[in-house]
């Protein structure tokens, strides 16, 4: 009649648990721990389905619905599988933009259009039929907008969007059988703007957080991203800014629904960088009441981001007490759709970890004995090897010397070897080196690799003191770095993490020659003397070209053109990173674009290809550097090798844009740059 001890199997060790009463570990061969299940998104389907194939959710049926001209796809969250529905007449309308939604009031589906008197297209789960059956492809006049259905008059509304080079702030609302959209009248206006992120919080209140536009709502006054957090009443609609973030080291617009937990004072987000295609997903959690505490959770989603070409959103089903995420990607005549979930609430892996107080000293004294013994066998085995070694060496000086003799063929075949398969790479990237251009490595003084000596932590410390120092000329301060890499922490617990990673990173550079770690001031800053950094080397040129210095026959040597084409840490995904790597490919291509205007550069056609292609490797939709490269090769006659760049190009353009490219081959080789 007494408790022993007490395993919960909740949080955990790798292959263990310890019970919550006297840390007794109970061991696992094989285990599948459900908690983790929490951490990491699971792709529950990817789909190939006609294009722009619109996409709502119905939480009350456990259904995600996927409609287009020919079938209603439905998606059972309650047992993962997938039934088609064959409408007896209609169908929804053909939109670019996702132009669909549940309505539970009516438990129907509403397809709807923005053009003046058109009525809803109403999906009848009893017969099967839509009411509309307008095939017409439209251009989005909203694209990217938020939707609710309001309990009070059963009516749909939409906020925001982007059409025609406006970005929009109106509030718009449609009856069931009602022919043109009423715009409502709202107090405290919201500044334009689209991809942003909205769900009830309550029956009486919408939130509408996040987004991209400007004050002015036009395009050609550039845009901003916003990471607000707006409240708006649907009964009197006055609306209130509950809070902002700082978005001095933000970079993310948010997925088109977002879900709120007002239990626990959360709300959580699909977000992604919207300044590059080749994007990814982050879920991030923010406190409802003041924007603090930003969490990342879970693993990374890959996202093809193309403006109205793509869609993300986030669904929560409390009937599986799961999120959703659901990613499509119009392109090459389909909808490319994949569904991810994600066990609700979603944690960070530390939060699956338990703490090993009691454990730790059991283990710490299992650990002392065992380096005990590791280090007397070690010893032993080196006074062995030692003695081995004297004796080898004995036997040796009794035997005369012969040195190999090496023929005049075999002195040849090694020459021609070399000369044909081996090409040194340049001594200052194999010693004492940072390099940050396709890849993150670092080099010892000694020509050793100790990539592997940097944990994720260390990576990421000794990356943001390189980037700042050579920004903003100061380096990182304490408290940016708190920002960035320990934001989930107290004061004292991220002083101390700093502390001791930064002792950790001088020991670790003190391996290099000609780099030092200092601090002036509050700022941490790296000065490089001998040691080389290829990411520094190049952004003094892109200074140097920028500052119109010329280049001559004495310093081309010196310009980096080979390290032009490389990419700034592709394998180091965080979302701080972004913005960094968004301006370094801007500066890239400036730069190349200045040095092909170059007296010296100008007359020379390879250097002029090869910077054309440094500019591909950045952005193969880039049309200075097409109109570049064909115009140069063009000019040296090879004429085939043009119009096979001018084809590739029209069909990357074509790939990527969803528009065909407008320039023939003649007008790109007679263009003048």
């Amino acid at each position: 009649n007494k408790t022993i001890a007490y395993w919960p199997l909740k949080e955990h060790l790798s292959h263990s648990c310890l019970d919550s009463l006297y840390q007794i570990p109970a061991t696992v061969t094989n285990p599948t721990w459900e908690i983790n299940k929490h951490t990491k998104w699971v792709k529950e389907k990817t789909l190939a389905l006609p294009i722009y194939t619109q996409i709502c959710h119905a939480p009350s049926k456990g259904n995600i619905y996927f409609a287009n001209s020919s079938f209603v796809l439905v998606y059972s969250t309650i047992d993962n599988t997938l039934d088609t529905i064959y409408p007896a007449h209609g169908a929804p309308y053909t939109e670019i933009n996702n132009q669909l939604i549940y309505q539970p009031y009516y438990d129907e589906l509403w397809s709807y259009d923005f053009d003046p008197l058109k009525q809803m297209s109403i999906f009848n789960f009893n017969d099967n039929t839509w009411t509309k059956n307008d095939r017409e492809i439209k251009n989005p006049e909203y694209s990217q907008h938020n939707t609710f259905i309001s309990p009070n008059d059963s009516c749909l509304y939409i906020f925001g969007g982007y059409g025609n080079y406006q970005y929009k702030n109106l509030i718009l609302k449609k009856g069931r059988t009602q022919d043109d959209w009423i715009p409502v009248s709202y107090i405290e206006e919201i500044p334009p703007r689209y991809l942003s992120g909205s769900d009830y919080k309550n029956r009486d209140t919408i939130l509408v957080f996040g987004g991209c536009g400007n004050p002015q709502g036009k395009q050609e006054l550039g845009v901003i991203n916003y990471y607000d957090l707006y409240a708006i009443d649907i009964n009197t609609f006055k609306t209130k800014k509950l809070w902002t973030i700082p978005n001095d080291t933000k970079n993310f617009v948010v997925g088109n629904h977002i879900v709120t937990d007002e239990t626990n004072n959360k709300l959580y987000a699909l977000c992604f960088p919207n300044d590059c295609s080749n994007s990814y997903i982050l879920l991030k959690s923010f406190d409802l009441t003041d924007g603090n505490n930003c969490t990342n959770y879970a693993d990374t989603i890959p996202f093809s981001f193309n403006d109205v070409n793509s869609f993300c959103t986030l669904y929560y089903d409390s009937l599986q007490s799961r999120l959703y995420a659901v990613t499509n990607y119009n392109y090459n005549n389909k909808s490319n759709i994949n569904i991810y979930s994600l066990a609700y609430p979603p944690l960070k892996i530390e939060d699956t970890l338990q703490t090993v107080a009691g454990h730790k000293a059991r283990v710490t004294k299992i650990g002392f004995f065992i380096g005990i013994g590791i280090c007397i066998i070690a010893g032993m085995g080196c006074m062995y090897l030692c003695y081995r070694k004297k004796k080898r060496r004995r036997k040796e000086s009794h035997i005369p010397h012969n040195p190999p003799v090496v023929t005049n063929t075999d002195r040849s075949s090694k020459t021609t070897t070399q000369d044909e398969n081996y090409k040194p790479q340049p001594d200052i990237h194999k010693k004492s080196s940072i390099l940050f251009l396709d890849g993150f490595q670092v080099w010892d003084k000694n020509g050793a690799d100790i990539t592997k000596s940097f944990t994720p932590i260390l990576k990421q410390l000794l990356i943001l003191i390189i980037l700042y120092s050579v920004n903003n000329k100061k380096g990182i301060s304490n408290v940016t770095l708190r920002e960035l890499l320990w934001f989930d922490k107290t004061d004292e617990s991220a002083q101390n993490n700093r502390r001791v990673n930064i002792r950790k990173l001088k020991l670790l550079l003190e391996k290099l020659d000609g780099v030092e770690l200092v601090k002036e001031s509050t700022y941490w800053a790296l000065k490089f003397t001998h040691a080389y950094c290829d990411y520094i080397d190049v952004c003094n040129w892109i200074d140097k070209v920028k500052n119109k210095e010329p280049i001559t026959a004495e310093n081309i040597n010196d310009l980096p053109l080979n390290l032009l084409s490389g990419q700034l840490l592709p394998y180091v995904q965080t979302d701080w990173l972004d913005s960094f790597k968004s301006d370094y490919t801007n500066s890239v291509l400036d730069m190349a674009i200045n040095l092909s205007k170059q007296e010296y550069i100008k007359g020379n056609n390879e250097l002029l290809i090869q910077i054309a292609n440094s500019m591909f490797a950045h952005d193969k939709t880039d049309e200075y550097a097409l109109i570049l490269k064909c115009h140069t090769l063009y000019k040296q006659g090879r004429t085939s090798l043009a119009k096979t760049t001018f084809d590739t190009f029209c069909n990357e353009y074509k790939a990527m844009l969803n528009t065909n490219y407008t320039k023939t081959f003649n007008e790109v080789i007679n263009c003048q740059l």
